[in-house]
């Protein structure tokens, strides 16, 4: 019996194998070279200009990025989020990091603790 489960397991994983070397390209183009300036169907637009200020205080220095990328850092982060919890499905990875670990961003040093605290503060997302 155990013999012919590897009779019908090969021609299965043979049919995967094909499928996968023959499946179409996922993102719809062709590799290209020389195409500067940027084109094509997967082509966004410019990529916007943000300006630092490291005159304003740490925790405001990353407001107006985060005002306009929030959306994008917590899709991001929900990502990290959902391969951490494929490995560890407990979920205890993810809340060790945002609950327990995140107070070791005081032990950083001026300015970069009170900067991880304003992009969390402006963003939303916890400072893990």
């Amino acid at each position: 019996m155990a013999d012919r489960g590897w009779a019908l397991l090969s021609p299965a994983a043979l049919l995967v194998v094909a499928q996968l070397v023959w499946a179409p390209d996922p993102y719809g183009e062709e590799c290209r070279s020389k195409t500067y300036p940027p084109s094509g169907p997967t082509f966004k637009g410019n990529v916007p200009t943000y300006v630092i200020n490291l005159d304003l205080p740490p925790s405001k220095r990353w407001d107006n990025l985060m005002h306009d990328k929030k959306t994008e850092l917590k899709t991001v982060v929900q990502n990290i989020k959902d391969i951490a919890n494929t490995f560890f499905p407990s979920g205890k990875i993810v809340d060790i990091v945002d609950n327990k670990i995140a107070h070791l961003t005081a032990t950083l040093p001026y300015p970069f603790n009170e900067e991880l605290q304003g992009i969390a503060n402006s963003s939303g997302i916890a400072l893990g």
